[in-house]
């Protein structure tokens, strides 16, 4: 169907609907530019959220009509007609919407769990910047049933055209406000209230508002926005409307209090398969927010529950070079930590493993972005097993229009001799609205419980980037000496020099055309070892990547690359490893592979989203690639590799959701031919959803490794030796299963009850036999309530 059988349906069904009510004065039409908006005032509204939009307050509120698409399509009229209300209380910011819809019996409406819409539902996003200062926005989402999600925008962040799918939006922080929603024979219409409290903004007794309304069209994937939004600029923040006037704001005082109850009992078996569980226990925390001011919020928390209320999903670490990254979900990490976000994850809160306590300051202090984030953490590495103390400052000064500086300091000491200290300082600058530079310094200070002696290191880095709907560009380059450490952060590697490009064109099609986007791109990538590079040596890796991307009418998408590496370590990397070439001491050999062993190493990959269909959604991904087999990090045996990764979303209902997950991985010697190791991680997980605030939760996971011994060329066993002797370096298998169960009530963030049970088994499996035997379980139970005064 062409856009304009679309509009023309649209049209021909929109007079069977009562208009919104509202005073043509009020009108603001986004296509003809009227984006700044005179926030109408109600005096103690009586406006039941019940997403009817019929209260006479709505006759009064600032009508927002005009919507254009952005995505796939820029510019053009939206596809399907939205109108917005907008009003303002003495407490509270109220939003109703109207979206018509031409198939009503295509709108995707679950009745999903909370922050679990944008990728599954049609929506609404409701941006406000409140400081209106272009950098960050909160970010309101609702489905057509009024199911929540909501977060915090930050231009400079994850997310967009450069660093992945989508705006660059945090959706862990959790706010408190209400909703509700219906679907209608013409549409779905939704109604939000944001009180105050919920918000910080300038203590001035007049300002103005940054304000958005987007709306998605999941079974198309279409994108629409009232203010209009050009891919060409860099910041979208900066194209929103107004929302101006706003007079007398006061959130009162604002004091949160959060006590938490938990209790468990665990099991586990010892050494010899026998199964043991402990006496029940339980855990008393507390959890205090207080307003320092309108703009300064203080954070407190004792003996917090950082307990996650569902493990993280399996990965496959099978010839893994560097640790992996997991994403934090304890929620006290999680508000207002934004302000902490740099060019690279000098942050990273999960190194804070079990603290007993700890504070945070947030805020905004007229152009100036400030946080403190302390902590003691119960888990160090040192043997005097003082607590650690985690002290994280960050500051940054908002510089023009869109650009910004900042500064930050992290220390974590274990005991008076232990530490790690890091000071940094970077910069966002935003040029002619398309091209962004960013810039990173950071000097760390380590002194380690074995050396008296405290070793310092640098880090550094530059990024260019050229924002474009039809080319966009990037390089960037990034130096960090061996001995710089980030013991507060996450940095997967130093001792090298990174040079990276990436050129990026797109082609779209007519509006209602079967292929909607074409998008090749060229990337180059090189590293070179830390001081080979400033003495002008050769590359130890290279990679040369050609990629593209097809969007097709549906919310369906390919991407495919094929990739040319190359691996050239120094000789000394080298040092340690040994050929065993007999039984004795003297017969090991210093292992040294010919230069061009890991040149010229192909890789093909392919994937697939599907997102088209209302029962059915997935994505599948396989990759064959030539790579080595890894030891320490080092590259040691040529092999090739055949790999996938595929998802697949089953929605038998709007109360159902059924998720498929399988990670494969094999490894096959280049040498021989043999394989040289498997992997696979199979994952089932299934809710239901009795109310928006209450579901049951069952998850199934298996996993298998199987690795063998790592060999030369020749087939001969490898061993790695240092002061302390020689280890082999063998393989190994593990095979096992990990099943959860939960119950989980949560009216709103903060005040929640959880009922859950866990338990893993070793899958022991000989031949023609399969011993599934008990490694731990435990029952947990969690309740909360969030008082709020």
């Amino acid at each position: 169907m062409t856009a304009a059988m679309i509009q023309t349906a649209v049209l021909a069904l929109a007079p069977l609907v009562t208009p919104l009510p509202h005073d043509s004065v009020s009108l603001y039409r986004g296509t003809e530019g009227e984006l700044r908006v005179d926030a109408p005032y109600v005096e103690a509204p009586t406006i039941s959220l019940d997403g009817r939009i019929g209260e006479e307050e709505w006759a009064g509120a600032a009508l927002l009509t005009g919507f254009t698409q952005y995505d796939p399509v820029e510019g053009i009229p939206a596809t399907q007609r939205t109108e917005a209300l907008v009003l303002v209380s003495d407490d509270a910011l109220y939003l109703a919407v109207r979206a018509w819809d031409d198939d009503p019996a295509g709108i995707r409406a679950s009745i999903a769990p909370r922050d679990n819409v944008v990728r599954r539902d049609d929506h609404i996003r409701l941006t406000l910047d409140t400081f209106n200062d272009r950098r960050r926005a909160y970010v309101f989402v609702v489905n057509p049933l009024g199911v929540q999600q909501d977060g915090v925008w930050t231009e400079g962040g994850g997310g967009g055209r450069g660093g992945g799918f989508g705006p660059p939006v945090d959706y862990n922080p959790n706010f408190i406000w209400s909703s509700e929603g219906r679907v209608e024979e013409w549409g779905w219409q939704v109604e939000l209230r944001i009180p105050y409290k919920s918000l910080r903004f300038p203590a001035a007794d007049v300002q103005s508002w940054g304000l958005q309304v987007m709306r998605r069209i999941e079974r198309f994937g279409y994108e629409e926005s009232w203010a209009p939004i050009s891919q060409n600029q860099t910041n979208q923040l900066t194209q929103s409307g107004e929302l101006a006037n706003l007079r007398g704001l006061d959130p009162g005082l604002f004091l949160e209090m959060n006590p938490v109850v938990t209790g468990s009992r665990l099991g586990e078996a010892d050494s010899l398969g026998a199964f043991s569980r402990t006496d029940p226990s339980g855990e008393f925390g507390l959890n205090a927010t207080y307003g320092l001011t309108s703009n300064l919020t203080l954070d407190a928390t004792y003996n917090p529950d950082f307990s996650q209320v569902e493990a993280d999903a399996g990965q496959i670490a099978v010839n893994e070079r560097f640790a992996l990254f997991f994403p934090e979900r304890r929620p006290f990490f999680l508000e207002g930590t934004d302000i902490f976000q740099m060019p690279r994850q000098l942050v990273y809160t999960r190194s804070i493993v079990d603290p007993i306590g700890g504070a945070k300051v947030t805020g905004k202090i007229g152009n100036l972005a400030v946080g403190y984030l302390g902590a003691y953490d119960e888990v160090t590495a040192s043997e005097s097993n003082d607590y650690a103390r985690v002290h994280l400052v960050r500051a940054r000064q908002d510089v023009g229009g869109s650009s910004s500086v900042g500064a930050l300091l992290t220390d974590r000491t274990e005991s008076g001799d232990i530490f790690n200290r890091l000071a940094a300082v970077d910069g966002r600058f935003i040029i002619g609205g398309r091209y962004t530079l960013t810039m990173l310094g950071a000097a760390s200070r380590t002194q380690r419980e074995d050396d008296p002696s405290a070793e310092g290191g640098l880090l550094w880095g530059a990024r260019l980037e050229r924002s474009g709907r039809e080319f966009s560009y990037n390089a960037s380059i990034e130096d960090a000496d061996a001995d710089f450490v980030a013991a507060s952060g996450f940095i997967r590697r130093v001792g090298v020099t990174e040079v990276r490009g990436r050129v990026a064109w797109n082609w779209y099609g007519q509006p209602g055309a079967t292929i909607e986007r074409f998008g090749p791109s060229l990337q180059v990538n090189g590293v070179w070892d830390h001081d080979t590079f400033w003495e002008g040596g050769g590359w130890e890796e290279n990679e040369v990547e050609l990629g593209a991307s097809l969007s097709f009418l549906g919310n369906t998408s390919i991407f495919a690359n094929y990739q040319r590496n190359g691996f050239q370590p120094p000789a000394d990397r080298y040092e340690g490893f040994r050929v065993v070439t007999g039984i004795r001491p003297e017969d090991r050999l210093p292992y040294l592979p010919s230069g061009s062993t890991f040149s010229g190493l192909d890789q093909f990959r392919l994937n697939l989203f599907v997102g088209r269909w209302q029962l059915v959604r997935g994505r599948i991904g396989g990759t064959w690639q030539e790579t080595p087999i890894f030891a320490r990090g080092i590259p040691v045996e040529p092999a090739t590799s055949w790999s996938s990764d595929s998802n697949l979303s089953i929605y038998p209902s709007p109360s159902l959701s059924i998720e498929l997950n399988y990670r494969y991985s094999a490894l096959y010697r280049r040498s021989s031919g043999e394989r040289y190791s498997t992997a696979t991680v199979q994952r089932l997980r299934a809710q239901y959803q009795l109310t928006k605030a209450l579901f049951v939760r069952g998850i199934a996971e298996r996993s298998h490794a199987s690795v063998r011994d790592v060999l030369d060329a020749s087939g001969r066993g490898l061993e790695f030796c240092d002061d302390d002797g020689c280890d082999a370096l063998t393989g190994g298998t593990g095979d096992g299963l990990y099943l959860e169960s939960l119950l989980s009530y949560e009216p709103s963030p903060g005040t929640v009850f959880f009922l859950g049970y866990s338990r893993s088994y070793d899958d022991e499996v000989v031949p023609g036999v399969r011993d599934l035997r008990p490694r731990a379980d435990g029952i947990f139970m969690k309740i909360s309530y969030r008082f709020r005064f």
